[in-house]
């Protein structure tokens, strides 16, 4: 079936087209216009339409780099439907490299925001009228904050069948329930019931190579399973099998000093399994070890060497049952996006 015109703004998009377009922005006292960037791709064919939006928080690179390299992918030749993909959500953030809007404020507790409101307000209204609203489908890119790296993982609502199969097939390592924070463009997802993903990795202000491949064929693979894109089987892929976190829990500094890491993302640990050891910097006091509270793998570090008492160190993600199993996809996993990032390294070709 043919697609039909879509509209953004004042802006009819036909059938086959793709283009770029500059959402205006409520201004700032500086009266230095700011626009946020639309890039969208309309298939000639009728199917659902997808949403990406990257930098929700502005210092959130890898998002951006995975929405452009996904727009300028070949595949998109052979699209069936349509996608809105916003590179850079928060450019006030992005110019600013901070992950907050003006005054301090988090765009992501500001859905679905009102005409009339404060500025973060406008802005999220103006992005869920013009934007959000039209898309079937919605992936969030984000990051971990500065000097904190995440394993690349989905969260997603986990009552939401649809949402939890796309996530599977995603194929990150790691598949989390999603908290459905008040104010956040999760939440008003869910209640509108699009299925949401959100797709967290590396750190901010930090390009990530891992991250960005993960990310880029996850999306491939989400399109393929919408029929946005045609599936196509390739028996010399091996398909990884996600894991379900039951819990997401943070292991904190029992005290100040030098954090000497002794675990790596992805790895397995033990319920008091060492995971670091933290050292006065003057010398002047024993050193303390900080243990694992359970079993789990590791999904999120912190990178910094000085750390204050109570500081997150590293975030654990708990399974139900075949802990070790879990464990041992994990590594698998590592060892083959090692291997398949090291070969695209020499390859100049488009994904």
């Amino acid at each position: 079936m043919k697609n039909s015109n879509l509209q953004i703004c004042d802006t009819q998009i036909h059938p086959g087209e793709s283009l770029t377009l500059a959402l205006p922005m409520p201004e700032l006292f500086s009266c230095a216009p700011m626009y946020m960037p639309i890039k969208v791709a309309h298939g000639k064919q009728a199917g659902p339409c997808l949403l990406i939006i990257a930098a929700m928080h502005g210092n959130e690179v890898n998002g951006t780099e995975i929405i452009n390299k996904l727009m300028a992918s070949k595949a998109l030749n052979r699209l069936k439907g349509t996608i809105i993909a916003i590179p850079v959500l928060n450019v006030f953030g992005l110019i600013n490299r901070s992950r907050f809007l003006p005054g301090g404020i988090n765009l992501n507790r500001s859905f679905p925001g009102s005409e009339n409101g404060s500025h973060a307000s406008r802005i999220a209204h103006l992005f869920i009228s013009e934007i959000f609203d039209k898309a079937d489908y919605c992936i969030d890119l984000q990051t971990g904050f500065i000097n904190y790296s995440n394993l690349p993982q989905v969260y997603v609502d986990y009552k939401n069948d649809k949402a939890r199969s796309l996530a599977q097939s995603f194929n990150a390592p790691v598949i989390s329930d999603l908290a459905h924070t008040e104010g956040s463009l999760g939440l008003y997802a869910v209640k509108k019931n699009i299925p949401y993903l959100l797709y967290e990795a590396g750190e901010a202000m930090r390009f990530d190579e891992q991250a960005i491949k993960v990310g880029t064929k996850g999306i491939l693979n989400v399109m393929k399973e919408i029929e946005l894109l045609p599936s196509k089987v390739d028996n010399k892929i091996k398909k990884f099998k996600s894991a379900f976190a039951t819990n997401n829990i943070w292991v904190r500094a029992s005290s100040s000093g030098l954090s000497h890491a002794t675990h790596t993302l992805g790895q397995y640990v033990k319920k008091g399994e060492a995971l670091c050891v933290l050292s006065d910097p003057f010398g002047a006091s024993e050193d303390v070890t900080v243990n694992s509270p359970e079993d789990a793998v590791i999904v999120g570090q912190n990178n910094l060497p000085l750390v204050h008492e109570g500081e997150g160190l590293y975030q654990l993600a708990l399974f139900s049952r075949e802990m070790q199993a879990t464990a041992t996809r994990l590594e698998e996993w590592q060892e083959n996006s090692t291997e398949q990032l090291s070969s695209n390294n020499n390859d100049s070709t488009t994904v």
